[in-house]
């Protein structure tokens, strides 16, 4: 939810228009109940549990950790060693170390 809050309101002042605005009014409403929908049917089934896990966490990222009432385990990076990860950080670079041979080849395009 926060990170499409964040892409609606980066996109809303990047287009200006009145249909980003109304694109983003819709998205976020649409993820709020979504939120609010999921909060409930979980604490419906899971009742206590879930209102120890909601204590425990935050919908600020990092707000938990940085208040203590989470503690990343001390291995946290080798999550992001992973193929996936490292395939797509890789083919970023690479694209955008490669910008100036794609412009200097669609430079020379007949067209």
């Amino acid at each position: 939810f926060v990170g499409q809050v964040i892409w609606c309101l980066a996109h809303t002042l990047w287009i200006g228009n009145s249909v980003a605005v109304a694109a983003s009014v819709g998205l976020i409403g649409h993820h709020a109940f979504g939120v609010w929908n999921g909060d409930r049917r979980l604490a419906s089934r899971y009742g206590e549990a879930f209102d120890v896990l909601k204590k425990r966490t935050s919908v600020v990222p990092f707000a938990a950790i940085v208040d203590g009432r989470q503690k990343l385990p001390d291995d946290y990076y080798k999550e992001f060693i992973r193929l996936p990860y490292i395939t797509i950080v890789a083919l970023t670079l690479g694209a955008y170390f490669a910008h100036p041979l794609m412009q200097a080849a669609s430079y020379r395009l007949p067209w």
